[in-house]
């Protein structure tokens, strides 16, 4: 057996393993050079050398440098743009102080003003006095007025003077770079104006002056070659690099050079002495000039004027050409592109462990997570000691690499090892298989069983609820009926026994002779009190007929079950009802509609009971056609009655439909229950649906619902089962014969 990393494997395995993590490392490597070539990557390898930048301990303050500001105090007060004359009087005033170069970073291409002469003869006389133009149109300036165009330099001054401030922009509107030379609109080499003062003050402190490699491009200045970058240098890609550019290798935050006040440089309140031997830049550093732009030291809302901008590319190159400090240098593209395979490649064969357990190949989560987090550690470390040495590596692109190939191989070994756990589970899945399905099938036919008991079981559960239940109501009702009979009783005898005593007290008084006025007076007390004693006794039987129908409600059936045909037991209902609404109604339109399926089974009914309960529904439905009819609302009303039984599902249904008044919905839940009625007082007892409801559902073992909508309709759903009262009732030996049961069961 062979040990790979912490493996062990046979020969053949290895080398499955070793093109794995081949592929592994080509592919993340091709991927990120393809998007890094792309320009995919370039915002964040500029921000990582921002970072960079960042991170380096700042140099000490450069003394060869100062620099006279103006803010938004001094340009109000001085009134913007600044006249000839006070310009000519800051020059002078700082020409007094010997300084050895003067940087006039304003623009000067137009007189302003009082004062031209004075400045014109400051201009021709100073010949260590720089001063500004502007020559590559698409470096656009912040400032509207000055995009896309170019300005010329001051007129006055000589062009050997007069050195470029454009400076190039990066993709985040960032500084970078410092461009050395360029060519003007005309084609004429001209510098820049952080060159031409480097330029100008090593010529006189050190004798210096900057010559071309010998091959072509590189400009050896002093001790510092400094090679053009390439489109594709450091994290550029494909970025235009129009004239002579070199990184701006920064020295140190903008606030870090010493600065004076252009008012206090007029008023006198500043030593001219402070310029001497020094180079001494004018600029701006006023928000409303919109002379600003965005830097590696950048931070929230932060950015770096022009002049002070300018102030570093000084210092930078003055410090490179005296071999104090090193340009910033990047790598040819080919040994970047090895660093990112070499990031791939520790990312896949040596960040990535795994470790194999009873023949599964296991990612070793924990070791791998260490020594990621130690690569990312070494990664930047090195980034950030070759930045301290001036060399710019892709730090990203290498992270990237590293943490793309860990993720893919980790990936990988996880999905090895759940295929592997898939195989052994499904291997092991197979020898059990058999046992399986013998079990399943046993503990099917159980479960069938089980079943069975349980529909069994919930069965007699809810018979036994609702015996307990009808039992329970039926004692309080039946005990309440009997002590109301009572009373009762005396209610109806003595109301019977004063009107026979109103009638012969009447009869009495008629053989007396009274006076006219008296008999009167006599006859109407007794008219209204024989109506008296009448509504007394008719309430009486109204109380008598409730307690009747109490009784009812508290008796548990009305006979036995028997196989009965359904359809004969409605058609006799409905004939029943209608004759008797036609008794009390002579002339009563009543437009039926009755379709009964033929094909019904023979129910297992208690037929008096199953009677009596279709009655008080289909009573309840023409008395609500009725009380909507004799309402006169629509003149062309007509009652509508429809009756249906069909048979699905194993069960039997009935549908009871009329076009009455219909019921409000907040009763639907409520019609059911004992003594509630809608029917206005004193025209219902309240118990004739709740008698069908018990009768139906308690016996019978079925459902009833309502559906209704006031005003158009009222439907009554009734659903049986063809042996509904079979587990309640005992069926009659002459009725029940054994085929017949196994024709209703069948």
């Amino acid at each position: 057996m062979l040990h790979f990393g912490s493996r062990c494997l046979n020969p053949l395995k290895q080398i499955d393993h070793l093109r794995r993590n081949l592929a592994i490392t080509g592919g993340v490597s091709l991927a990120l050079i393809l998007l890094r070539f792309a320009g995919g990557l370039e915002l964040w390898e500029l921000l990582a050398y921002d970072w960079l930048v960042r991170s380096r301990p700042p140099l000490p303050q450069d003394e060869r440098i100062i620099i006279v500001e103006f803010d938004e105090i001094d340009i109000q007060k001085l009134n913007w743009p600044f006249s000839d004359a006070t310009m000519a009087k800051l020059l002078a005033t700082i020409k007094a102080g010997q300084p050895r170069l003067i940087g006039l970073d304003v623009y000067r291409d137009q007189s302003v003003r009082e004062g031209s002469d004075n400045l014109q003869a400051i201009f021709q006389s100073t010949r260590n006095l720089v001063g500004i133009e502007k020559i590559i149109p698409k470096i656009a300036t912040i400032g509207a007025s000055q995009q896309g165009r170019t300005i010329p330099p001051p007129p006055d001054l000589p062009s050997d003077q007069v050195g470029f401030n454009d400076l190039p922009i990066d993709m985040d509107n960032s500084v970078r770079r410092v461009l050395l030379y360029a060519n003007n609109s005309d084609g004429e080499i001209r510098f820049s104006f952080s060159f031409l003062l480097a330029k100008k003050y090593l010529q006189k402190t050190a004798d210096i002056e900057p010559t071309i490699a010998p091959d072509g491009e590189t400009i050896l200045f002093g001790k510092a070659a400094l090679p053009p970058l390439e489109p594709n240098a450091g994290g550029y890609q494909r970025e235009d690099m129009g004239g002579y550019p070199v990184m701006l290798n920064y020295s140190h935050p903008a606030e870090r050079f010493e600065s004076v006040s252009f008012v206090d440089v007029l008023a006198g309140e500043v030593d001219p002495k402070i310029f001497r031997d020094r180079i001494v830049l004018i600029g701006s550093v006023a928000p409303s000039l919109q002379d600003f732009r965005a830097t590696p030291y950048r931070q929230p809302s932060t950015l770096m004027s022009g002049v002070e901008i300018h102030a570093n590319a000084t210092h930078f190159l003055i410090d490179a050409a005296l071999g104090d400090r090193q340009p910033i240098r990047t790598l040819p593209e080919l040994a970047e592109i090895i660093l990112i395979i070499l990031g791939a490649g520790i990312g896949t064969f040596w960040v990535s462990h795994w470790r194999t357990v009873e023949g599964l190949t296991r990612p070793a989560t924990l070791r791998t997570l260490l020594q990621f987090t130690g690569a990312i550690a070494v990664i930047v470390g090195a980034s950030y000691g070759a930045f301290l040495l001036s060399w710019w590596i892709p730090m990203i692109p290498v992270l990237l690499a590293l943490g793309g190939a860990t993720t893919v191989k980790f990936g990988v070994t996880l999905l090895e090892y759940l295929l592997q756990s898939y195989r052994q589970i499904e291997d092991y899945a197979r020898t059990l298989e058999l046992k399986v399905e013998a079990r399943t099938e046993e503990l099917r036919h159980k479960n069938h069983e089980l079943e069975q008991t349980l529909v069994q079981l919930k069965t007699a559960q809810h018979q036994i609820i609702a015996q307990e239940r009808l039992a329970s109501l039926g004692s309080l009702t039946a005990g309440v009926a009997h002590e109301i009979q009572n009373p009762l009783n005396f209610v109806n005898n003595f109301a019977r026994i004063s009107g026979e005593l109103t009638e012969e007290m009447a009869e009495e008084l008629e053989e007396v002779e009274l006076e006219d006025d008296t008999q009167a007076l006599i006859n109407d007390i007794l008219s209204e009190f024989k109506e008296c004693v009448d509504t007394i006794r008719h309430n009486g039987q109204r109380i008598e007929r409730i307690v009747d129908s109490m009784l009812s409600h508290t008796r548990e059936g009305g006979g036995q079950a028997e196989l009965v045909d359904l359809n004969i037991i409605l058609h006799d209902a409905i004939e029943l009802v209608e004759h008797t609404m036609v008794a009390k109604q002579s002339q009563w339109p009543l437009q039926k509609e009755i379709s009964l399926a033929p094909e019904l089974p023979p129910l297992l009914l208690v037929a008096k009971d199953f009677s009596k309960a279709l009655i008080n529904i289909l009573t309840n439905a023409l008395e609500a056609m009725e009380r909507k009819r004799q309402q006169g609302n629509d003149s062309d009303y007509l009652p509508h009655l429809k009756v249906s039984t069909s048979a699905n599902e194993g069960r039997v249904w009935i549908r009871i439909w009329d076009n009455g008044e219909g019921i409000p919905p907040e009763h639907h839940q409520k019609i059911f229950d004992p003594f509630f009625t809608t029917k206005p007082t004193g025209e219902g007892t309240g118990l004739g649906l709740s008698l069908a409801h018990q009768t139906l559902v308690s016996v019978h073992q079925g459902n009833i619902t309502v559906n209704s909508e006031v005003g158009e309709f009222t439907e009554f759903v009734i659903d049986v089962s063809p042996t509904g009262a079979e587990s309640l009732l005992q069926v009659t030996q002459q009725n029940t014969t054994p085929a017949a049961l196994n024709t209703v069961q069948n």
